[in-house]
């Protein structure tokens, strides 16, 4: 019997049909002008978690404590939107995890109906723009996978890989070169630091580039290095009581929004707090244990805004209660 020369064919095929396809091409580099969304209406309930910093079990315990994840780490939170208002690295040393497990739950959140809104926070901008002074050592250690070239001679381990990986074409520059620094959902606007009245926008994706500018090379000085940007202005949070309340209405009413919930300013005392007649909200609790791990949660949900904690619920003033004169428990 002549023998078959038909298990020849495919071995030699192959190498041709590789040879032939067309080469796959590099995924674009993050430009500017990309849309960036920023505003979300009819969500029935938003839950918004503070500065995480590099505490990665921190962030899964409020999660859970919110219903946004299950005891495996999987989105729950059905059509809920997640808000995390910026802060994710530096002072401990996995943000790595924190943020492989926010870019996991983006898409687990979208095929359920919620979203996960991840906005810049100053400590984000600062890692892209190469200050570490905030750095933990062996969060940086961790990055040294992130670069094939060595780090050189006296220079810390994950150096190399830390630049990279947050480079217009590392793996955490792309991310967070995506997303906003303020988005508002429903009534309410979320930022890391607070939304002067000066800066130079009239529209959320006017302010959203004028941050975005400072982290794409070529461009004037933008907002996210401004110290009354939107990543550091602390005015609601610090500022007199008059004076900060004609400026938060100004705001507010520019961007069409009730109130505002802000991170960046730590409550020593772990306690999610409003002020200016509940129109500013604060949820910066110190989430990280290098802050003393004090959990919480924002919720916004029926016209009822909620801190939740690990030992129960508390109502805050919304502003409308406020006004009226009525204050929650």
């Amino acid at each position: 019997m002549t023998p078959t020369l038909r298990p020849l064919v495919l071995p030699l095929l192959v190498p041709l049909l590789l040879a032939a396809a067309p080469p796959v091409a590099a995924p674009a580099l993050p430009r500017l002008e990309d849309a960036v969304p920023d505003t979300f209406t009819g969500v029935e309930r938003v839950v918004a978690v503070g500065d995480v910093h590099g505490d990665v079990d921190a962030l899964k315990e409020v999660l859970r404590l919110a219903k946004l994840i299950d005891e495996k780490g999987r989105w729950s939170g059905g059509k809920a939107h997640l808000v995390q208002t910026g802060d994710i690295p530096d002072r401990g040393e996995r943000t790595r995890e924190a943020f492989e497990l926010l870019m996991r739950l983006e898409g687990e959140a979208r095929a359920a109906g919620g979203r996960v809104h991840a906005l810049l926070g100053n400590h984000e901008v600062m890692n892209m723009l190469g200050d570490l002074r905030y750095v933990a050592q062996g969060e940086l250690a961790s990055f040294a996978d992130q670069s094939p070239e060595p780090d050189a001679a006296g220079t810390p381990r994950g150096a190399n890989g830390h630049r990279e990986a947050y480079g217009l074409q590392g793996r955490y520059g792309r991310w967070l070169r995506a997303h906003a620094a303020v988005v508002r959902v429903n009534d309410t606007l979320f930022v890391h630091g607070g939304v002067a009245p000066e800066v130079p926008a009239k529209t959320l994706a006017e302010l959203n580039r004028w941050v975005r500018q400072d982290l794409f090379p070529g461009n004037p000085p933008g907002g996210a290095k401004d110290p009354q940007g939107p990543l550091w202005f602390r005015g609601y949070a610090l500022g007199q009581e008059e004076e900060a309340a004609r400026a938060l209405e100004t705001v507010l009413q520019r961007f069409g929004a009730k109130r505002m919930v802000m991170g960046h300013t730590t409550d020593r005392d772990g306690k999610i707090r409003t002020r200016l007649d509940g129109k500013a909200v604060f949820i910066d609790t110190g989430l990280s244990t290098g802050y003393g791990r004090h959990l919480s949660a924002l919720e916004l949900r029926g016209g009822k805004v909620t801190a939740l904690y690990v030992d129960g619920r508390v109502e805050l003033v919304a502003p409308e209660a406020a006004k009226a004169g009525k204050v929650s428990p």
